[in-house]
Formats: C-alpha cells, sequence, structure tokens
C-alpha cells in the first residue's frame, strides 16, 4: 500500500463534501480551444483541509470556479453536498454561493467604503439574516479572528494581514460548508501568514462536517493540510498525504517522499524568473491573447525577488471576459550585471 493510500485511508469513512467526475474544462477562442482541466477526478471529505498546488495556469483556480459553481464544466460533474452543482439554475447558484460556499480572495475583496464591521455585515444582509443574529454574529467572527479591536476601522488602515483575516471571517459569515482559499497568504507577511493558518486550523477543528480547499504557491501552506493534489497542465499528477517532520519518517518512507518531493520540485521551482510586463501576452485562466493589461496601480506593492524588482500587473481577457492578477518584473538587475 502507497502512502497516499494509507495518508486517506482515515478519510474514507467520513462523509464526502466534494467530489469531482471526470472533470473537464475547455475554453474556446473562436476555432481555438484550451484545455484548462483534464479528467479531473477527486473527492474531498468532512473535516479535511486540502491544500492544490502547481504552476501559474495549471489549473488551480478553474476547479474553485466550477466548485463555487461560478464556472461550468465543459463535461463532468461537479457533486457537492450530495447535489450536482452543473444542474442548478442561476437563482439556485445564487442560495449555493450563499449557504454552502464561502471564498478567500487573494486581494481580500473588501469594500473599502465600510469598516471591518461593515464588511462581515454585509454577507449577512445579503443573505436577509435578522438584524439581531447579524449583530451576535459578528461579534462572534470579529473574536474568532483576533480583530475586535479593530472592529471600526475600514481597510485602508488594516495591514496585510489584518484584511486577510477580515477576509476570512467575511468568507464564513453565513456558515458555508466549504471554505475555498485562493492563494490566501499571496499578499501578506510571514507573520500574518502563520496567524491566517492557524485561524484556518481552528475553523476546521471546531467544525469537522467542514471542509477547506486553499489553491496556493506557498508549500509552507502544506504543513496544515490533509492532502495535496498537485496539478500540471491541467491534470492531477499527484498526490500527497499528510506532511510529516522528516525525522518521523520510517527509511522507507522518506525514501519514496524524497522521490515525490523531488518530482514535486520540478513542478513549481521558487526560484523561477518573473516576466517582465511587456512580456504579458497572454490571459492567465484562458490563454487567450486577447487581451488589455496594465499596471494595478491602487494593490500593486513593490519587493525584490531574486534580484528583480517585481510589482503586479491586472490583464483584462475579452474572450473569457476575466480580470486577473499576474506578478512580473519593472526592473531586472541581473540583465545590469557583467
Amino acid at each position: 500500500m502507497s502512502i497516499e493510500e494509507t495518508a486517506s485511508l482515515n478519510f474514507n469513512e467520513k462523509k464526502t463534501n466534494v467530489e469531482c467526475r471526470n472533470v473537464f474544462k475547455i475554453f474556446k477562442q473562436g476555432s481555438l480551444e484550451v484545455v484548462a482541466l483534464r479528467n479531473i477526478n477527486l473527492k474531498i471529505y468532512q473535516g479535511e483541509i486540502v491544500v492544490i498546488m502547481g504552476p501559474s495556469g495549471s489549473g488551480k483556480t478553474t476547479i474553485l470556479n466550477l466548485i463555487s459553481g461560478m464556472v461550468e464544466p465543459t463535461a463532468g460533474k461537479i457533486i457537492v453536498d450530495g447535489r450536482d452543482v452543473t444542474k442548478l439554475k442561476d437563482d439556485e447558484i445564487q442560495k449555493h454561493l450563499q449557504t454552502k460556499i464561502g471564498i478567500v480572495f487573494q486581494f481580500f475583496n473588501l469594500v473599502p467604503s465600510l469598516t471591518a464591521k461593515g464588511n462581515l455585515e454585509l454577507p449577512l444582509i445579503i443573505a436577509n439574516a435578522p438584524v439581531a443574529y447579524r449583530k451576535e454574529r459578528v461579534d462572534y467572527l470579529l473574536e474568532a479572528v483576533d480583530m475586535t479591536n479593530r472592529a471600526n476601522h475600514r481597510p485602508y488602515t488594516l495591514s496585510g494581514g489584518e484584511k486577510q483575516r477580515i477576509a476570512i471571517a467575511a468568507a464564513i459569515a453565513n456558515d458555508p460548508l466549504i471554505l475555498l482559499a485562493d492563494e490566501p497568504s499571496g499578499n501578506i507577511d510571514s507573520v500574518a501568514e502563520q496567524k491566517v493558518l492557524e485561524i484556518f486550523r481552528k475553523f476546521i477543528d471546531q467544525n469537522p462536517k467542514k471542509s477547506l480547499i486553499i489553491v496556493t504557491h506557498n508549500a509552507n501552506i502544506r504543513k496544515i493540510a490533509d492532502r495535496t493534489f498537485i496539478l500540471k497542465d491541467g491534470q492531477i499528477i499527484r498526490e500527497l498525504g499528510k506532511r510529516k517532520e522528516k525525522n518521523s519518517f520510517t527509511s522507507e518512507e522518506e525514501e519514496a517522499m524524497n522521490h515525490v518531493y523531488d518530482e514535486a520540485e520540478k513542478v513549481f521551482n521558487p526560484a523561477f524568473r518573473i516576466p517582465e510586463f511587456n512580456e504579458l501576452k497572454g490571459c492567465p485562466i484562458c490563454h487567450s491573447e486577447n487581451i488589455m493589461k496594465k499596471w494595478d496601480q491602487e494593490h500593486g506593492n513593490f519587493h525584490i525577488h531574486n534580484s528583480q524588482i517585481v510589482t503586479r500587473a491586472t490583464i483584462f481577457c475579452k474572450d473569457c471576459a476575466q480580470i486577473s492578477f499576474e506578478d512580473c518584473s519593472v526592473y531586472d538587475i541581473q540583465k545590469d550585471l557583467v
């Protein structure tokens, strides 16, 4: 029996919250077809944290969009809490998003004019929750993410980590069954990241019938994962079980896991070069070259990566009508070195 099979035995006895059956997603650009996902089959169980990793364009975010119901698969089924999401009508999708799904975005998606408390109350208002319940729920959420003392602060006064904590609280405001997190550590520092991971772990520990799915480039997030799926070119190429401390492996497990890590390293190598702005030629979602792009002046912070000065670009695709964000290099120091 493989390590992956052994690691997943405990989940086979639990209820399946999410199942993808033979899922394909193809984006069409005129006569051209781009296959974003190829025959995805996976099950996610109650009380489970699943991490999905892979390079840009591998299909990670597309899986989240399919589970949320915001995007339809070209073929296959998406089963959430026993119901086929692909058969839901528009009004049912809205209810699905309000009652079954919570989404944590990389760039927070907070309403700038509302306080932290107001951003938490907004999804409850949309769901027509009673006033008394809204107040009680907001107070609970603020305490759950350790933000009670920042309740009346607007997003522009909060740090990146504080914004992400409020974003997580807003995502769980309506008590969803499935929490989806898209690059939740992408715009926060390592200290804030640790706090966010603690909140995620606590959320599942306190809600053992719920599930959390995280897509990320950050291998450090694997430490809270029960299972990790590695994607490449729209396919699951590897499933990893719960990460162990190295000294807890048997010699046989260590040899096997070293082989797995070597394969994973080939898929997402952190030493890759960030493309320059003028090298961004296509949509990262459907790969169309029919795009508009600009510097993200509102949220694009600068940082150094492998001798490159990096910020963020906003890309709008005229074919799939999606807005996406890509890191890009403003200046490459290596080019000037002799």
